[in-house]
């Protein structure tokens, strides 16, 4: 015990005999200052452009709205939705009609006139042959006859048509005309005639059907014509 106090008492004597340190003055050293020169910049120019763009509009794309088909509709529906059309009908061929067999032209026209003024003694035609060259010029030709088929089948022949002319009847009193030839053949007989114009045998003039009545009693009168 009286050991440690020695101690202690030697420690702390130790510890006020221990004179204190008297402080070294420490100076920081400074920094070498190294001389670092300036940078002068240098002015570099931009270049200038020599055309200003101009920006092409972008074209803009509408887009097409889509139509939305509708739902289709099952077989058996749409079937019985869709109305029963009926059968479209079956075309019939329709015939040819006969083709006409064309009519062979002829030197001659004709025209003809008929009289309510027939005598019962005789069937009676009379005929004028001629060739037209103008308004009221013409020449009468000799050398042709009028050939008549009755109904019956029976054909008759004119005299010969001659150069000059004569009247039908008599003149003023509405059925003369001028002829250069004529057929009577007895009794007045009424019916269906064709009458034409033959050179030689040879038809030269269209064919004329008509019919004389029994009453009134009828003559007729035709006139055969071509121009030149």
């Amino acid at each position: 015990m009286s050991l440690i106090a020695g101690l202690a008492c030697s420690a702390g004597s130790l510890l006020v005999q221990i004179p204190t340190p008297t402080p070294t003055p420490y100076k920081t050293p400074k920094p070498t200052f190294t001389h670092t020169p300036i940078r002068t910049a240098t002015f570099t120019p931009s270049p200038t452009p020599t055309e200003t763009a101009t920006p092409t509009p972008t074209e803009t794309v509408t887009p097409t709205p889509t139509e939305t088909p509708a739902e289709a509709a099952p077989p058996a529906q749409a079937a019985a939705q869709a109305p029963s059309e009926p059968a479209e009908p079956v075309a019939t061929s329709t015939p040819e009609e006969p083709t006409a067999t064309p009519t062979p032209a002829f030197p001659f026209n004709v025209v003809y006139y008929q009289h309510n003024t027939g005598s019962p003694g005789e069937t009676r035609m009379t005929g004028w042959v001629r060739i037209d060259r103008g308004p009221g010029l013409f020449r009468t030709l000799a050398g042709y006859q009028m050939k008549t088929v009755a109904s019956d089948g029976t054909e008759y022949l004119s005299e010969v048509s001659g150069d000059g002319t004569a009247d039908s009847t008599l003149q003023g009193t509405g059925d003369n005309h001028r002829m250069n030839m004529k057929l009577e053949f007895r009794p007045y007989t009424a019916g269906t005639y064709r009458i034409f114009l033959v050179e030689g045998g040879v038809q030269v003039s269209p064919e004329i059907e008509l019919a004389l009545t029994a009453d009134p009693l009828q003559y007729v009168h035709f006139e055969f014509f071509r121009t030149e």
